[in-house]
């Protein structure tokens, strides 16, 4: 009947038609066809492969059937437990006697063979199961059925359920393409045939159904074809009567049973029971525990919880529906506990977070606890009354209105976690501590919650050290007029704490670091050895440094305070002069605080008072257009800098000497008035924390003072506790106010009417709803106030509520980006599909460049007044043409901050760039005044300006920010590389390149006496070799011989042996440079080989532009691929492609950059050499993917150059980009802190919480006068999409150089005994002087007056050798024409040669001296360069150096003059100036020592130089060598 000679299979069939029915479905539901037995099989098809019963997660399958016994028996039962349980649901009432035990027909059998049935094709109508069954495959004998889903060779048949859960199958042909199976259509006919006959009859026979062709299954579904890799499906025409038969038959189906999964759950030793869940739905039910530890803290966590509330019960606390109420909170404590709450409002990221399964209970906790403490602290009233300001505390009504708040809390529970009130116990415990470090001892924020524990460690160590010299000092009497000894040495320890701990960061890690390399030096060298093998980051060790010098300056600074301090405390001043010195003290606190802290900043806004267009006080670099340099130190600048010195330093520690010596003489003289106890700690703490305030942030200090003089000296003086008191109680008032300031100008800020900007149809629905509620607003302004809480946009609209507590550095995750490159990526996911090739990814470096350069100056800059006014959690925008970056202060100390960067998108969207217009643009073309145009006087801002600039959460402090970094420059490369002539001459250049790096690699004699090498190549010099590869051409290769049709030795000589021969002639050792030489084979061959790498990178299409620039751009990165047999000698040495052949390619291209400024400038050999010498030795030329390139950024490389492939969703293109750093000038932008924390916060809420998906949402549309999109792009990812987050980094003064020139360098104990020996050198020298006949002091310098007498005074050899100790005699120098008489300004008379008139010095050759060495004997050595009492000035030699200290350091440059230059006031007039020789020293050193000299010449007496042979004055000002002589005689 098929052709195939097989018999028709006839299988008697039992039953109904409906059995049939149920029987054919669930076999088109298992996807496999009836595996027959073996004598019911006919000719060679018996063996064809079937269906697998079991179908794979991805929906293909593809194998043989599995003929195994013990596969039928379980198949078998699974069968049978289906059926009985249809017998059992009286939907078969009589069951097969095959079930009950009898001898099995064979197409039962055949269904005993089958897996479950697959669970998408269940969806199918039991019609179309009966009727996919009658149809046949079409499939002849030779039908290759895939074993495999990698097997996608030709023929391959693979089978998959679609979306809607017909199976189909698809046939993979040549390259990939789909075709139909040629079978012929008597599969088709005869199944049209059956379908007929079986529509119309309500039974059928086996004798009907035809047999498959070539011995296929009986119930196998027809081919689908599939052309070009989708789906065409074939349409099943099934009359209507046969589809409603079917139907009514499915009713009494029952679908095969699911696979029962039971997970193991073990109870006791030995003792299992088994849970019968899915993973996800026991996933839905109860959190996954990660261990023991955790399931016995939640256990007991859950006991705990049911304790407390039924202690709480037990006590009466509750009663009505009170009880209720306080169950549910018990019920929803301890359920947390199996299944924590998703999405929660106080939960900082998506899914599950295992601490907010512990908030609920552990605050429910705390709260029972401390209702049943204030309980009974009021029932007991362990401690008397106390009145404080008009408030009476520790009474027993005090207590108890404490509890029923606590319990109204506690109630409030579920609505309460509804909102987000509270955080997550971690982050509630960091913010807890970081308040009460910072309001109550003047602490710093804290970093993390480690960090807090720190901070407040110390804090509590030092108050508890100065606590008990404070209460020795008031418990004893003092004398009339006079001052305890122990009360001055209390002042004395609190000044120099205070000063210390505000030095240090909250952060101890630098500072454990340092600690462990100086105690544990072993542990930090396993560390370096087990690190990875890349480049050292220098940064550690700065920062350790940075710490050291810290520490060292501390240990005298310190000292000298607390010895300052107890002297002033002892003079008794505070006490005679009581009743005057404190007015004075406000008084002058006040004048300087406001004139340094709000008079100079207005003065130095973009937009003074916003009433004037200019600054008044304008840098040197405002009216540049583009800035050439360093920003230079202003006076007011050195005058912010000062009075906040005399601000920190002086005044403050005054005013709080003042108020504690006043406080304590009124403690002792009123013993029976004050629990002396209870005022001594209160004392303590209130000037450590007023003191470390000062030193810390003293800009908020002079408002905090006056308002305390005010309202307690002349508003309400009766309320006053003391000034010290006072003082400390508004110091936290006004922290709190100044809190609620900023959040009041937010929200009307952001809701006035006449600009407000709704992103979405929520917004305009929500703006008119919010009116009525702004008593609510106002209520919960002073709430997020009190409690340091965000006031968030709901949405994004004018509806405000408020979030739970945050720390200063809010964000309880560090969401810190990394960046993608090849040191952290596979190499095969490098070279297919090269991760982190996107913009966003290659620009992050920039930003990690700029925060290291903030990381050196922006402390410095600070302290200058160069970003105005500052405090912590202050918010600043950096803008410039393309650098867009949101600056978080988070840490504020004395001398260092910490702060962390967050940049944004270079081309961000379209919201993005509007909010960027609007803070760089400027108004002084605004001429408006309401309706109409007047215009405005100069320098002065319209009206229409000056209120617009009012109603902004954002203000410019500075427009000409200077700071260094890197400007970039791209080009593209398609349109360098479009014409013939362009890419020929890349090629060219990319020869002459390998050339070079060929001559110029050590290992060049190595590869030249290689004999593989050599075999390989020497066919090469055959004549008429030609290497004929399709990727050379004529249009691209200049050296292609059009006679071979290929590369031809002879033809690549005729165009490079001279470049080979010149640059052969540049190494020091000679090599052979004939045109046969193994030096031209070599680089022919390597030439050959480099652009036979290109043609294969390019998929041998360089003809067109984009294979060759996507073959360039995989040479760039390093990815060549040798597939020529010809080429494979370079695997002799792979030095040969990573030393020679790829550094070519990358220099090419920099050459071929510079062909397009001058076209002829490499024409001469010499000048193209040089000129690659010169990239290879300052330009750094990588792909961006390697971490070398992000190593040469960081360590400020001067010039970079790489070339990027960017791929967009709508471009793909090649960029050349070239960096050179420099001096980049930003705007700085001050942003309303309490703005980017409200934004931050409602878009946690809004994303985590709300689950808002919407890219478009209306809460990131811009909003110019809140920087709406600027400051939500900037939150931690995933919430926002910054390209770059910093971690905390700290900025430490002492690294800002400017600075430390302008104050000197730290003050330690090395850096005062520098300076003692350097003034005792320079007396020695001047008392030398003035004893020496006919000399002066300029003279003792050089040795006593100048000429050839002496080198004792000059800089001496770092270590002490024969040479020049041997041999001191008075052996003068002959005389002759480079040593003969020249004119002198000055006449010594004493018979000396006069000085040469010659500047700069001669150079002199060796190693720079180390240490000046005196007659007298060895001395320690110090640094080159102008020491703090050095000759700098026309005063002569005692004057001092200009700005600096004790430690100032040697060689700093004097601020406004160029580095190791000379300053204009001090030019040099004394041009006494001569090279300075000692006659001491013996023959052979001298002409060592003196270029014009040498040791001939010395013992024939005939000198070799001449005044012409002295080097040049520029090389001998750069000379290293040069600088100690020039400090002598300068």
């Amino acid at each position: 009947m098929d052709g195939a000679g097989g018999d028709v299979l006839r299988v008697p069939l039992v039953g109904s038609k409906a059995e049939l029915e149920a029987q054919v479905g669930v076999e088109l539901a298992a996807g496999e066809p009836a595996v027959l037995p073996a004598e019911a099989r006919r000719g060679p098809a018996a063996n064809q492969p079937g269906w697998r019963g079991e179908l794979q997660e991805e929906g293909a399958v593809g194998g043989a059937a599995e003929e195994s016994g013990k596969r039928d028996r379980s198949s078998s039962v699974r069968r049978t437990q289906a059926i009985r349980r249809r017998h059992n649901a009286g939907s078969n009432p009589t069951p097969p006697a095959s079930v009950m035990g009898s001898p099995p027909s064979s197409l039962q059998e055949a269904q005993r063979g089958r897996a479950a049935s697959h669970s998408r094709a269940l969806t199918l109508p039991s019609a179309l199961h009966f009727a996919s069954s009658l149809l046949l495959t079409r499939a002849g004998a030779n039908v290759h059925e895939a074993c495999t889903f990698d097997d996608t060779s030709e023929g391959a048949v693979h089978y998959f359920y679609d979306e809607s859960g017909v199976r189909r199958s698809y046939t993979f042909g040549l390259a990939g393409g789909g075709y139909e199976n040629p079978v012929g259509q008597q599969g088709e006919q005869a199944a049209s045939g059956a379908w007929d006959r079986h529509s119309h009859s309500s039974s059928f026979h086996s004798a009907d159904i035809p047999e498959a062709t070539g011995g296929l299954n009986l119930l196998q579904p027809r081919p689908v074809v599939l052309q070009g890799m989708q789906v065409r499906r074939v349409p099943l025409e099934i009359p209507e009567d046969s589809l409603h038969e079917s139907q009514e038959q499915t009713l009494m189906e029952e679908a095969p049973p699911r696979a029962q999964h039971s997970y193991k759950y073990w109870l006791l030793p030995g003792r299992w029971t088994s849970v019968r869940y899915e993973r996800l739905a026991l996933l839905a039910l109860l959190d996954r525990t990660r261990g023991v530890v955790e399931n016995v803290f939640g256990v007991g966590l859950s006991s705990l919880v049911a304790f407390l509330g039924y202690l709480l019960l037990l006590k009466g606390f509750f009663t009505d529906i009170w009880v209720f109420q306080f169950c549910l909170v018990i019920a929803s404590c301890q359920y947390s506990l199996l299944k924590s709450v998703q999405p929660d409002a106080a939960s900082p990221m998506h899914g599950h977070n295992w601490v907010i399964a512990y908030s609920r209970p552990v605050y429910f906790c705390i709260c029972c606890l401390l209702i049943w403490l204030l309980d009974t602290l009021g029932s007991a009233q362990p401690f008397p009354p106390v009145s404080l300001y008009g408030l009476t505390l520790f009474s027993a009504s005090f207590f108890f209105c404490a509890r029923d708040v606590a319990t109204v809390f506690t109630l409030c529970f579920p609505f309460v976690f509804l909102l987000g009130l509270l955080p997550q116990v971690n982050t509630c415990l960091m913010y807890l501590l970081e308040q009460i470090d910072m309001h109550g001892f003047g602490g710093t924020a804290a970093t993390s919650p480690l960090t807090a524990v720190f901070s407040l460690s110390r804090s509590l160590l030092a108050a508890a050290l100065l606590y008990g010299f404070c209460l020795g000092a008031i418990k004893t009497p003092w004398p009339e007029q006079h001052v305890p000894v122990l009360f001055s040495v209390f002042c004395g320890l609190l000044v120099a704490l205070s000063y210390h701990l505000s030095r240090q960061s909250s952060d101890p890690t630098v500072l454990w670091s340092l600690i462990r390399s100086k105690l544990f030096p072993e542990l930090e060298e396993r560390s370096l050895e087990t690190a990875r093998a890349e480049p050292p980051d220098p940064l550690p060790d700065k920062m350790r440094q940075s710490v050291r010098e810290v520490l060292h300056s501390d240990l005298v600074m310190c000292v000298v305070i607390a010895v300052l301090t107890f002297a002033v405390s002892a003079s008794t001043v505070f006490i005679a002069l009581k009743s005057v010195l404190g007015f004075v003290l406000y008084a002058l606190a006040g004048a300087v605080g406001f004139f340094t802290h709000y008079l100079l900043p207005q003065l130095r806004k973009q937009l003074p008072w916003f009433c004037l267009s200019q600054p008044v006080l304008k840098p040197q670099e405002y009216s540049q257009y583009e800035v050439r340099g360093a920003a230079q130190v202003m006076w007011f600048e050195k005058l912010y800098a000062g009075l906040q010195c005399v601000e920190k330093y002086l005044i403050y520690p005054a005013v709080v000497l003042n108020a504690l010596t006043v406080d304590a003489h009124t403690v002792v003289s009123h013993p029976d008035k004050f629990c002396l106890y209870c005022r001594a700690l209160l004392m303590t703490v209130a000037g450590l924390k007023l003191l470390r305030s000062a030193f810390c942030c003293p800009p908020q200090q002079y408002l905090t003072l006056a308002f305390t003089v005010l309202l307690f000296h002349f508003d309400y003086p009766r309320l006053s506790q003391g000034f010290l008191l006072d003082y400390f109680l508004m110091s936290l008032l006004c922290s709190k106010l100044w809190d609620l300031l900023y959040k009041l100008r937010f929200v009307l800020t952001y809701i006035a009417p006449w600009q407000i900007t709704w992103g979405s149809a929520f917004h305009a629905f929500a703006q008119p709803f919010a009116v009525p509620h702004s008593a609510m607003l106002f209520v919960q302004a002073l709430l997020s106030g009190l409690f340091s809480t965000p006031l968030n946009p709901l949405l994004g609209s004018a509806v405000f509520i408020m979030s739970y507590a945050r720390p200063l550095k809010f964000w309880e995750r560090d969401y810190n980006t990394k960046r993608v490159d090849h040191s952290n990526t596979r190499l095969v996911t490098q070279l297919d599909r090269n991760p982190g090739s996107d913009d966003n990814n290659l620009n992050s470096i920039f930003y990690e460049h700029l925060t290291r350069s903030l990381q050196h100056t922006l402390c410095g800059d600070l302290m200058l007044g160069r970003w105005g006014n500052y405090g912590p959690g202050d918010c600043f925008v950096l803008a410039s043409d393309y650098l867009n970056a949101l600056v978080h202060l988070i840490e504020v100390g004395n001398g260092l901050i910490t702060f962390q960067l967050r940049g944004l998108e270079f081309r961000g969207t379209y919201c993005q760039q509007r909010e960027v217009e609007a803070i760089t643009e400027g108004v002084e073309e605004d001429e408006g005044c309401c309706c109409c145009e007047p215009g405005h006087l100069p320098r002065v801002l319209s009206f229409n300006a000056a209120f617009g600039q009012r109603w902004l959460a954002w203000e410019v402090t500075a427009s000409k920010y200077v700071l260094e970094g890197y400007s970039i420059s791209d080009n593209n490369a398609a349109s360098m590389l479009q014409v013939f002539d362009l890419r020929k001459i890349l090629i060219t250049y990319y020869v002459k390149s390998i050339i070079y790096y060929v001559s110029r690699s050590p290992k060049l004699e190595a590869w030249l006496n290689h004999e593989g090498i050599t075999a390989s190549l020497r066919p090469v010099r055959a004549p008429g070799y030609a290497d004929s590869d399709p990727t050379f051409s004529l249009s691209v290769d200049e050296d292609y011989d059009l006679r071979l049709s290929g590369l031809s030795l002879p033809s690549f000589c005729s165009v490079h042996l001279d470049w080979i021969q010149y640059c052969a002639s540049r190494r020091s050792q000679p090599v052979d440079q004939d045109w046969n030489s193994p030096l031209v084979t070599l680089c022919f061959g390597l030439c050959v080989l480099g652009r036979r790498a290109l043609g294969t990178a390019s998929h041998s299409m360089s003809a067109s532009l984009e294979p060759f620039l996507y073959g360039l751009h995989a040479l760039f990165k390093g990815d060549f691929r040798i597939t020529s047999p010809r080429d494979e000698w370079v695997f002799a040495d792979m030095d040969l492609l990573h030393r020679v052949v790829a550094p070519g390619v990358r220099m090419a291209l920099k050459l071929h950059q510079d062909h397009f400024t001058s076209p002829d400038e490499y024409e001469e050999p010499a000048a193209l050499y040089d000129a690659i010498a010169a990239n290879e030795e300052r330009l750094v030329i990588s792909h961006e993917g390697d971490p070398a390139w992000r190593s040469a950024i960081l360590s400020n490389t001067p010039s970079l150059l790489a070339l990027r492939h960017v791929m967009d969703d709508a471009s793909d293109e090649y960029k050349i980009i070239m960096l050179n750093r420099r001096h980049l000038s930003f705007r700085v932008i001050k942003v309303n802190r309490e703005c980017v924390r409200g934004l931050w916060a409602g878009q946690q809420q809004e994303l985590v919480f709300l689950r808002n998906r919407n890219p478009e949402r209306g809460s990131i549309q811009n909003a110019k006068q809140a920087l709406r999109n600027m400051i939500n792009s900037s939150c931690d990812q995933p919430l926002g999409y910054p390209i770059y987050v910093s971690p905390l980094t700290t900025s430490l003064a002492g690294s800002h150089p400017q600075l430390r020139a302008l104050w000197g360098g730290p003050v330690s104990l090395g850096a005062i005994a520098r300076w003692l020996l350097h003034s005792w050198e320079r007396l020695h020298k001047g008392c030398g002087a003035g004893c020496n006949s006919g000399g002066n002091v300029d003279d003792s310098d050089c040795g006593g007056g100048g000429g050839l007498t002496s080198l004792s005074n000059n800089p001496s050899l770092a270590q002490p050798t024969p040479e020049n100790t041997a041999g001191s005699g008075d052996q003068a120098l002959p005389p002759g024409p480079g040593w003969g008489p020249r004119p002198s300004l000055s006449s010594s008379g004493d018979g000396r040669p006069p000085p040469l008139l010659q500047w700069p010095p001669p150079r002199l050759p060796g190693p720079p001296p180390a240490s000046p060495a005196p007659t007298e004997g060895p001395r320690p050595s110090r640094p080159p360069g102008p020491g703090p009492l050095s000759s700098e000035g026309l005063s002569g030699k005692w004057s001092l150096g200009g700005r600096k200290g004790l430690g100032g350091s040697d060689g700093e440059p004097a601020s406004g003059s160029p580095k190791g230059g000379t300053p204009k006031s001090q030019a040099p007039l004394d041009l006494n100036l001569s090279p300075d020789v000692s006659t001491e020293v013996s023959p052979h050193r001298a002409a060592q020592d003196i270029p014009c000299l040498n040791s001939s010449a010395l013992e024939s007496g005939t000198p070799t130089g001449a005044p012409g042979d002295w080097p040049a004055a520029a090389e001998e000002h750069e000379s290293p060598a040069a600088q100690p002589l020039l400090e002598h005689q300068y």
